[in-house]
């Protein structure tokens, strides 16, 4: 698996112990790349919610943004959707949401992308990522479910255990529901 930084999946692993209670996704807010405000919400209206975080210098994250938006179409018909996190974003940065729509766009990707606050739960929790692209599931509550994705869905492995995941998430909704 290609990761950005040379680090391999072992060194580095996004934050364990996601209890609920501290999940960086309850208490969510950010801008999409048209403007318009988005909060926690986004994750209640899907039964599973692909986050994926990524920077436009990042070639592995590149390569699997057209991957991402024909899994969003799929998704979208399972009640989800993916979104997209550049961290060159953060705190409104128009210049980088410039470049990183720019982007987007050449790689036919889109699916919303949304700039966070740095200060916020998920704006840590983005700090704390190493390898790039990572990519999590978020249930309807918020919650991080399951386990990240180190590496490009490119990757016949990584999207296969993505996929897997995915229908867990969906599966245990649908129980829920």
């Amino acid at each position: 698996t290609e990761l950005e930084q040379g680090t391999t999946a072992a060194d580095h692993t996004a934050p364990e112990n996601n209890s609920e209670a501290d999940s960086p996704f309850r208490n969510f807010s950010g801008q999409d790349f048209d403007g318009n405000s988005v909060d926690e919400s986004l994750f209640s209206a899907n039964a599973v919610t692909v986050v994926n975080f990524w920077f436009t210098g990042c070639k592995p994250c590149v390569a699997e943004l057209s991957m991402l938006n024909e899994l969003n179409n799929t998704l979208k018909a399972m009640g989800g959707e993916v979104i997209g996190i550049n961290t060159e974003t953060f705190d409104g940065n128009e210049a980088a949401m410039k470049e990183a729509a720019a982007v987007l766009e050449s790689q036919g990707a889109k699916y919303r992308n949304i700039s966070i606050d740095s200060a916020s739960d998920a704006g840590k929790y983005a700090s704390d990522i190493m390898a790039f692209p990572t990519t999590i599931l978020v249930d309807r509550n918020g919650n991080i479910v399951g386990d990240p994705i180190l590496g490009g869905i490119d990757n016949q492995d990584n999207y296969d255990s993505l996929m897997q995941q995915i229908q867990s998430v969906i599966d245990a909704d649908s129980a829920n529901q």
